[in-house]
């Protein structure tokens, strides 16, 4: 249950703050300066209170500033070919860091335009947020209209708490996302660990969105304006 104090985002829209007031079942979100009254049940934790590094700053779930200039330590990098990534390439293991929240899986998508200032013709980058300590194989699905079937747009492994690109649309194809599919197989390495259920996850994008630059916001995992969609969550 979310506590003053504790960092949350919202489940049913973007965005989120940190929660200055409980009353009954509201919880009051303050983000930048402004209170949100929003109910206990439509929000995740993502940073507890007090949830502290070693050297006392706040321990936030990803580097930001790692992943906004490329992401140059991910494990994974995805190769583009025509917009799309074709796979994963990997790379050497980094030191895998587990949060005291992390066993409760957290899975989201955010879709952050290159412009934000001219959508039409602006790029828009998918990625992929493993808020987890557990590693992902996972396969994104769109439709093939021509096959009347699916097909993969990309599959590879995301580590623990870590944020990798997906793929990169523009207003002219981002509709290739309008229905999606997430599968998932949640692991750990050389330790052991509670078994999860494989994921598949169906899920409709209002496309209407990615027209409006006020639909595109700061969340908590990404501090660039984005469309965070939640994939997957236990944490309640």
């Amino acid at each position: 249950m979310a506590q003053i104090g504790d960092t949350v985002r919202f489940l049913n829209t973007t965005g989120g703050g940190k929660i200055t007031k409980i009353d009954g079942k509201i919880a009051y979100v303050e983000e930048d300066g402004f209170e949100t009254p929003v109910l206990l049940k439509d929000v995740v934790v993502v940073l507890p209170a007090g949830h502290e590094s070693k050297a006392g700053g706040a321990k936030l779930m990803f580097d930001q500033s790692a992943f906004d200039t490329g992401k140059k330590e991910v494990r994974l990098t995805a190769q583009p070919k025509k917009e799309i990534p074709s796979g994963p390439e990997t790379h050497e293991e980094l030191p895998i860091e587990e949060t005291r929240f992390g066993e409760d899986m957290n899975i989201l998508m955010i879709f952050e335009p290159e412009n934000i200032k001219n959508l039409a013709k602006s790029k828009i980058n998918a990625a992929l947020v493993n808020d987890s300590n557990y590693f992902l194989f996972f396969n994104i699905l769109i439709r093939d209209f021509e096959e009347k079937a699916w097909k993969s747009l990309y599959s590879g492994e995301v580590a623990p708490n870590e944020i990798i690109d997906v793929a990169s649309f523009t207003q002219e194809n981002i509709s290739d996302m309008e229905r999606f599919v997430f599968q998932a197989m949640a692991y750990k390495k050389g330790k052991s660990f509670q078994v999860k259920y494989p994921l598949n996850i169906s899920k409709k994008l209002d496309l209407t969105k990615f027209f409006k630059p006020h639909c595109f916001r700061p969340g908590i995992f990404s501090e660039s304006p984005a469309i965070e969609i939640p994939l997957y969550s236990e944490r309640r």
